[in-house]
């Protein structure tokens, strides 16, 4: 007990008297997109060298929590390792958010290696904004059909994928194109941050020369403004539920 006591400075028992204080289990809720950073909060913390804060992590379908953080540590086998940093605040930060990172992060307190977890103890819910893949088709529509060679027609006839900078689109990581026929083909982009306005181009191609192009331009703010109206009008909802029930309460006391 004497060599505990000793270990204990008498700022860390001050600090530790104001947390009494405060409010436990506060819990909220954060909202972020793919490929952007975002900082997790944390209003426990206890030391503020941060040696008694830990990060744990958790999601519908995972058997048991994992740890990212031990006494301000970052648990080098997480598979997030390299994205996560601790701030000077005892904060979590992730860099290039991934879908996958959406879930539960709770900020717990050890005073000390193998102790029990002190009382209180900050969750927050953080969702990822992310999209499906977008799926763009182009063909040519002839007397047989849409994306129907037609049998009549002489010339060598076939359709390509470019990019901006005119290059022709292949299979990769975040592309994938598929060519039904040589007047039919699809091209499917996983989208990222970057692909904001960004143009793909589709060219007929008649007997190896370039003869006419059709430009597809996507704007990724109007996609993620449409999430971001439902997630503020689910928000006033809730708030509206929680504001009428505490009415209804107020009434029958």
């Amino acid at each position: 007990i004497k060599q505990e006591c000793k270990n204990i400075s008498l700022s860390k028992i001050q600090h530790l008297v104001s947390v009494l204080k405060r409010v436990s289990g506060d819990t909220r809720s954060l909202f972020t997109r793919v490929g952007d950073n975002v900082s997790l909060s944390c209003t426990n913390v206890v030391y503020q060298d941060c040696s008694s804060t830990t990060w744990n992590y958790h999601r519908t379908g995972l058997q048991s929590v994992i740890e990212e953080v031990g006494h301000g540590k970052i648990q080098t086998n997480s598979k997030r390792a390299d994205r996560l940093k601790v701030g000077s605040d005892c904060s979590l930060h992730v860099s290039d958010v991934r879908a996958e990172d959406a879930g539960i992060y709770t900020c717990q307190q050890f005073l000390k290696v193998g102790g029990p977890q002190y009382e209180s103890h900050a969750p927050v819910h953080l969702s990822v904004l992310n999209s499906e893949p977008v799926t763009l088709r182009c063909f040519l529509y002839t007397s047989d059909g849409p994306g129907i060679c037609s049998s009549g027609v002489t010339e060598h006839v076939s359709l390509l994928w470019v990019d901006q900078a005119g290059n022709n689109l292949t299979k990769d990581s975040r592309h994938q194109v598929i060519q039904t026929s040589n007047c039919d083909i699809t091209l499917t982009v996983t989208l990222q941050k970057e692909d904001n306005n960004r143009k793909w181009t589709c060219q007929l191609i008649i007997d190896g020369k370039k003869n006419i192009s059709l430009d597809f331009n996507l704007t990724l703010f109007v996609m993620y403004l449409k999430y971001i109206v439902v997630l503020l009008l689910y928000a006033m909802s809730a708030r509206c539920r929680g504001r009428r029930g505490s009415r209804g309460r107020s009434r029958h006391t």
